[in-house]
């Protein structure tokens, strides 16, 4: 369905542990970090020069940690899964760059108009590393967009 970018929603993305502890590993404002959105589910800044850089965080994710992506809505107009587009850079500890898709991120549950503003609320079920995987959020340019149904 079409949508509207959801008007100064803050993306935060959380490292969480196999305890459920969790520190935030970014934060950024929607308009900002998915610059023109993602109306119909499709990324609507693609020129690598218009597009925001991410520079490798000094967080050492190791196995078992989950990246959860999620959002602090600022107007109740929800959120439109099918809508959102999440193109994260991560680097390996041999330096290569991948990035993960919004389905990486298990990014698929609307949130309804009536999700309260202002709290931080999980956008998906997270991407789990593998028992031999080591990241650090970065290393390239990066898209992460929150859109409502419009």
């Amino acid at each position: 369905m079409a949508s509207d970018q959801n008007p100064g929603a803050e993306i935060i993305l959380f490292a969480e542990d196999a305890n459920g502890k969790r520190i935030p590993i970014f934060k950024g404002v929607n308009e900002q970090t998915g610059p023109g959105g993602s109306p119909d589910g499709v990324q609507a800044t693609t020129k690598n020069n218009e597009l925001p850089t991410l520079e490798r965080t000094n967080v050492v994710m190791k196995g078992g940690v989950k990246i959860i992506p999620a959002v602090k809505l600022k107007v109740s107009d929800g959120v439109d899964a099918s809508d959102c587009v999440f193109n994260v850079p991560v680097t390996d500890s041999s330096g290569a760059v991948r990035y993960l898709s919004t389905t990486d991120l298990g990014i698929s549950a609307d949130l309804p108009a009536s999700s309260p503003i202002n709290q931080v609320l999980d956008l998906g079920t997270g991407y789990e590393l593998s028992n031999s995987e080591v990241l650090v959020l970065g290393g390239g340019t990066y898209f992460m967009s929150v859109e409502n149904d419009a």
